[in-house]
């Protein structure tokens, strides 16, 4: 699933402003959503979103493992809130790790945007569907280059590929520090 940089929230996003890591999420998703009711997420009751979201989180996996697995301190933190609720607080914890790159108020004081060790996919019967950007940029008259954000998501990638990203909480604290 590429993400789509032509996407206002990102096109427009500015230092300052809120980004809203929702909303790009649930319009990178959409097909997904369109796959369980023919009908966007924001036309859909809260509970038939619930169900919705709920299903495409059971199909998902980071750095191949279940998602629900991943982060089971914070959904059992969340306990005590509806279900509607938690769904949506996970995939706003997922939306803020997937689409950190594009968020100018993540920017370091080197102007670097952040980077996470988590690589997202919707895992659909063994064939999975990462949440990637291929996308260049001209670098002069006749050669093209890949942008800095798309080089990010080729790296997280490789490194799947190669098995060098986290399967839990703790690898991750472990290995890289708390990079949450």
């Amino acid at each position: 699933m590429n993400i789509n940089t032509d996407n206002p929230i990102i096109k427009y996003s500015e230092a300052g402003k809120e980004f809203p890591y929702d909303k790009l999420f649930y319009s990178t998703v959409n097909d997904y959503i369109m796959e369980y009711k023919n009908a966007r997420l924001e036309k859909l009751t809260d509970h038939d979103a619930s169900v919705c979201l709920a299903r495409i989180i059971r199909r998902m996996e980071v750095n191949g493992v279940p998602v629900q697995q991943y982060f089971k301190e914070e959904l059992d933190a969340w306990k005590d809130a509806s279900n509607y609720t938690r769904v949506l607080r996970l995939c706003d914890l997922m939306a803020r790790d997937i689409f950190c790159c594009f968020d100018k108020n993540r920017v370091d004081e080197n102007g670097d945007f952040e980077k996470v060790n988590r690589f997202y996919c919707v895992n659909t019967d063994g064939k999975r569907d990462f949440f990637t950007l291929d996308e260049v940029k001209k670098a002069s008259l006749f050669k093209k280059t890949r942008t800095p954000e798309s080089e990010y998501f080729m790296d997280l990638q490789k490194r799947f590929d190669a098995g060098l990203l986290p399967k839990s909480k703790e690898e991750e604290k472990k290995f890289y520090g708390n990079a949450e």
